[in-house]
């Protein structure tokens, strides 16, 4: 799940950082490009990501992104 999330980020802002730690992912990336990843995410595992769920806390990293996925699957 993790290698897909990243892939995900990458291809979407290839100056994305995934690893540091120190940044957050919502913040980094532009409103269009938060998005894209929302319905990259979507349609990659294959769930909805309610418009509750869509604020920048489950976006902050990696890690918060895979417990959200986690807890709608």
């Amino acid at each position: 799940m993790r290698n897909d999330i990243v892939e995900i980020l990458c291809d979407i802002n290839p100056l994305l950082d995934p690893d540091d730690e120190d940044m957050s992912i919502a913040e980094f990336l532009e409103s269009k490009q938060l998005m894209e990843l929302i319905a990259r995410l979507e349609d990659h595992f294959d769930i909805d990501i309610p418009y509750d769920d869509r604020n920048e806390d489950n976006f902050y990293s990696v890690d918060t992104i895979i417990e959200l996925l986690e807890r709608l699957q």
